[in-house]
């Protein structure tokens, strides 16, 4: 069963549920917007209680959530955000500010705004580097912090040769990557990363509706060479004091074992769960064990 299970896990972000598939030309009835840091931020939110913030990942935004959206609502006020420059914006790529620590801003700025902090915040991949930068500067807004295979941050990692050679690979492919997009050529960038993140015929095998859905954010990937490389070592997080849980997927890539654990060695109070029979989408593959983990993680003592 593991080739069919790693096939699953390679499906990484391509994983997007039936559910908001027929969302991609269209905003969810219930998307609302705030203006943070001077700019409107989309968000969709179900439930009510202690809130629940969700960050999507690379290439994603909040439909990423919606398949979860009913079941965290029951006992949270769920609250699915879509980052600065993805979907529903359309983005032309054009400017200067697409970073984690812009999208780490605009988030605490999100939570102050609403007056809805200490929060229980949920980072996944991407996301959960931008959950880490926030937490850090303002660790008043967060009371509990879970990362789901958070990006890899160059800081953190060890000098270990498997490590430095995931590293130059991953750079080689989104060099790549960014000359078609200089070319003016999307499509065949994200051709290159869609294959290199979940298998070498990936994008082939994708159905035209997710294309439609990865091509929505398609300009964001111009920050990953740059994000890597954002400052965050274990002495930031031996800062936080929340308590956090680091989930990963059964068959998760390697390099995101490598982040749990050195995030592990630095946090003061940290869990680690790992959902069986899936891979980086874990809240996809096996919606029903994410969810049970999260839950008994923030559920009150």
């Amino acid at each position: 069963m593991k080739p069919l299970i790693n096939t699953l896990y390679l499906c990484v972000i391509l994983s997007v549920s039936h559910s908001s598939l027929a969302l991609a030309d269209k905003w969810h009835p219930e998307v609302k917007t705030i203006r943070v840091n001077n700019y409107e931020m989309s968000y969709v939110e179900r439930g009510r209680g202690t809130p629940l913030i969700l960050v999507h990942g690379t290439l994603s935004d909040y439909r990423t959530w919606l398949p979860l959206l009913n079941e965290f609502g029951e006992n949270n006020r769920t609250i699915a955000v879509s980052l600065r420059h993805y979907y529903p914006e359309q983005w032309n790529g054009k400017g200067t500010d697409l970073s984690l620590q812009q999208h780490a801003d605009d988030l605490a700025v999100l939570i102050q705004t609403l007056h809805i902090g200490p929060v229980i915040l949920l980072g996944h991949s991407r996301g959960g580097a931008v959950a880490l930068l926030m937490t850090r500067r303002h660790p008043e807004l967060v009371q509990k912090l879970i990362l789901a295979d958070p990006t890899p941050l160059t800081t953190m990692w060890a000098t270990h040769p498997d490590v430095q050679a995931t590293v130059a690979n991953r750079n080689t492919k989104l060099r790549k990557v960014m000359d078609y997009y200089q070319q003016g050529d999307m499509e065949s960038g994200l051709h290159v990363f869609v294959n290199y993140i979940a298998g070498p015929t990936a994008w082939e095998n994708t159905s035209a509706e997710r294309r439609k859905e990865l091509r929505s954010n398609g300009w964001t990937l111009i920050s990953l060479l740059r994000d890597i490389n954002t400052p965050f070592n274990c002495r930031d997080a031996g800062d936080i004091s929340a308590p956090v849980l680091l989930i990963t997927g059964e068959y998760s890539a390697p390099l995101y074992g490598y982040m749990h654990s050195s995030l592990q060695s630095c946090l003061k109070q940290s869990d680690i769960a790992t959902i069986s029979d899936a891979g980086h989408m874990m809240f996809h593959a096996n919606p029903t064990a994410f969810v049970f983990e999260v839950e008994y993680f923030i559920s009150p003592n």
